[in-house]
């Protein structure tokens, strides 16, 4: 008698065979179509078009002709987008060949669901075994189909989307390799034509703390770790500085900027890096909304705590009272505004950064904390996000990531990071407490914020993952972490410096200075510079155990964070601003 589930199987069966026949085939083809265009990609690259040589080669020979250089961007430009059309068409492909083969897969299943029962053929001696002979063919459709799903996509697996994809033509209208790493390390604006030949990734500090604000230097700095500013040994420049201020020294090429401030003024400075020469000096007075009283402030935070940064062509200022100005680089006033006087019972200190034609405001405070980024030609907001933060005196800081550059802000309570284009926010964690002074650090995909009386914490950078938290060890409350691969570095305002492991947070030293400071830490090769507020600068190993290399004195008190470039060391000094280097 015939079972009621025997006619299911048949279905089952047969349906398992036609979709096995139907995605066979669907996957036959598609890795045909994937084969061919892995082939064309290797043999017929668009990128090495023999009529892009030619104009290139052309251009080299004709500089001055731009219509010939539009013609070479023009084609430059369709020949990319041809490249990245079949790699996306490659990145298809494989995607079709996952959902063909989860099909295929259930073709299988089907097939057999419906033949559970394995009769005996060894009791009818002669008699074929159909059984066997079916698994057989099974196994070998197997094996083909996942042939033909793992081979395609091992080619795309081994044809990255930017292989073979070259950068754009120099006559294209790019810019020298060391032009084009500075200005992308930075997001700046390209330097003029003029100015390209001379200028050079070691030539700038575009910012507090340098690049990105991570308190780094070049790979190829060497700054020198012995003078005296008493007696001008190993001095290069020494000169006076207007009016006070806790900014530290910003340059880009032969130009350094600072600011000052007292009851009466307001000022931006531009000195020459070279000589020491103010070549000019600009007042914020004059600009719409700026408030007719000065805030009350800690004094050791004074008017003048933000540091300016520069593009290249700009530089942006701002002050305790919350007023917000654009300069040209030769001192021209190009906006200004005022973003309204922070609540802050210190004073405000954060410092600025820019980036993609951005410059970024860490606006925390009583009651209503903010990020904005304002258009670095016209002060114009261009986006801005409301935090759920307390007042900090933290300075924002700009890393990588797979989605672009983010901007990393500490305060109370929380540690956030935001798309550094578009202000939307990434992720947020609630690791903090306390007054925080500190700003963030980061290096190996790895975020790391402290506070004092709080804890030090490591955060994964791409998924804000708390990696590992410690507070058996000094924090700091004012100047900010410095970190390598393998160590993070903690200053403090009383004298102790901490380093610990970067992986783990286990601490690996603990040094006791007879001087503290509000100056931040700066890594320079293997070597650690941070300024105490006694004017000396504490020059010690970046390593395992605790090394003192030297500790020379500018002679007067600082606060200031220096900047390090090439073999050259500025800082900023109570009274008068150092270039520590090469005679002239």
């Amino acid at each position: 008698m015939q079972s009621k589930s025997e006619p299911i199987s048949v279905v089952r069966v047969v349906l398992g065979r036609r979709l096995a026949v139907v995605s066979g085939i669907f996957l036959c083809v598609v890795a045909s179509i994937m084969a061919l265009h892995v082939y064309l990609l290797r043999t017929v690259a668009p990128l090495d078009s023999p009529a892009l040589h030619a104009l290139t080669e052309q251009l080299e020979r004709e500089g001055g002709n731009d219509e010939l250089r539009q013609q070479l961007r023009e084609l430059d430009l369709l020949a990319r987008r041809a490249f990245f059309v079949r790699q996306w068409q490659l990145e298809t492909g494989a995607i079709l060949l996952v959902i063909g083969g989860l099909v295929f897969t259930v073709a299988l299943y089907l097939m057999t669901a419906g033949e559970r029962r394995i009769p005996d053929f060894k009791q009818c001696p002669g008699v074929a075994d159909p059984w066997s002979e079916s698994t057989r063919a099974r196994q070998v459709i197997v094996v083909v189909g996942l042939l033909l799903l793992v081979m395609p996509l091992a080619f795309v697996l081994l044809n990255p989307r930017d292989a073979g994809l070259p950068e754009a033509p120099t006559g294209a209208g790019s810019l020298p390799p060391d032009v084009e790493q500075a200005v992308l390390a930075v997001g700046a604006v390209p330097p003029p034509d003029a100015a390209r030949t001379a200028f050079s990734i070691d030539r700038y500090w575009p910012a507090f703390r340098g690049p990105h604000g991570l308190g780094i230097a070049a790979p190829d700095a060497d700054p020198p770790i012995a003078w005296d500013g008493e007696t001008g040994t190993g001095i290069r420049w020494k000169v006076d500085v207007p009016r006070p201020g806790t900014s530290s020294p910003v340059i880009w090429g032969n130009r350094l900027f600072l600011t000052g401030a007292d009851a009466t003024a307001r000022e931006v400075y531009c000195f020459d890096a070279d000589t020491g020469a103010l070549l000019w000096r600009a007042d914020t007075a004059g600009i719409e909304g700026a408030p007719e009283s000065l805030p009350d402030v800690l004094a050791d935070t004074g008017h003048a705590a933000p540091s300016v940064a520069v593009d290249g062509q700009r530089v942006v200022a701002i002050f305790s009272t919350g007023v917000i100005a654009g300069f040209d680089f030769d001192g021209r006033l190009l906006w200004g505004r005022d973003l309204g006087t922070p609540d802050n019972h210190y004073g405000h200190s954060a410092s600025l950064l820019i980036a993609y034609g951005l410059v970024y405001v860490q606006l925390d405070q009583h009651g209503a904390s903010e990020v904005l980024a304002l258009d670095v030609e016209t002060g114009q907001t261009r986006w801005r996000q409301p935090r759920a933060a307390d007042t900090s005196w933290a300075s924002p800081i700009l890393i990588p990531s797979c989605e672009g550059m983010q901007l990393v802000l500490s305060s109370t309570p929380m540690v956030a990071t935001y798309d550094a284009l578009t202000g939307a926010p990434r992720w947020s964690r609630d690791v903090l407490s306390g007054e925080i002074g500190s700003s963030p650090a980061y290096a190996a995909g790895r975020i790391f914020a402290a506070n004092a009386h709080a804890q030090a914490v490591a955060l994964d950078a791409a998924s804000g993952e708390v990696l590992w938290t410690s507070n058996r060890f000094e924090l700091p409350d004012a100047g900010s972490p410095v970190a390598t691969e393998h160590h993070l570095f903690l200053p403090s305002s009383y004298g102790a410096f901490t380093c610990v492991d970067a992986a783990d947070g286990s601490l690996l030293w603990e040094h006791d200075f007879d001087e503290g400071g509000y100056g931040s830490p700066i890594l320079a090769g293997d070597r650690i510079y941070w300024i105490t507020s006694d004017g000396r600068t504490r020059i010690f190993k970046a390593a395992d155990t605790f090394e003192l290399i030297a500790e020379p004195t500018l002679g007067e008190a600082s606060q200031g964070t220096p900047a390090i470039i090439g073999q050259r060391l500025y800082i900023r000094g109570a009274q008068h601003l150092f270039c520590i280097g090469e005679a002239p």
